[in-house]
Parts: structure tokens; sequence; C-alpha cells
């Protein structure tokens, strides 16, 4: 059996109070009001800030 592609990370209060605050933006621009899942949010911000610091590394 394989082990998973994928590991825990902790966030502090402050950054989870962020993505749940991205999180209802998300909702709000929604036209259905849906909103992507807290992990979804996290994914795609640490996605953007890894394409950012591989560009300017």
């Amino acid at each position: 059996m394989r082990s998973p592609n994928v590991k825990p990370v902790l966030l502090t209060k402050e950054q989870i109070d962020a993505l749940h605050q991205l999180q209802e933006k998300e909702r709000k621009n929604s036209p259905l009001g849906i909103a992507p899942s807290l992990h979804e949010v996290a994914r795609r911000l640490m996605d953007k800030a890894l394409d950012s610091a591989l560009l300017h590394a």
C-alpha cells in the first residue's frame, strides 16, 4: 500500500482566519453562493506563493 502524497501543515489562528476570509470572498463572488473548501483555498494560495517564489529565485 502506498503512503499518501499529502502531509498535514500546522497553521496559526490568524492564518486560518485569513483563509476563512478568502473563502467568504469566493462565496460572495460565486453566482451560486458556493465557496471552495478551506483546503482548496489553502492549496491555491500555496500554489501561487510557490510559483512566485520560483520565478524570483
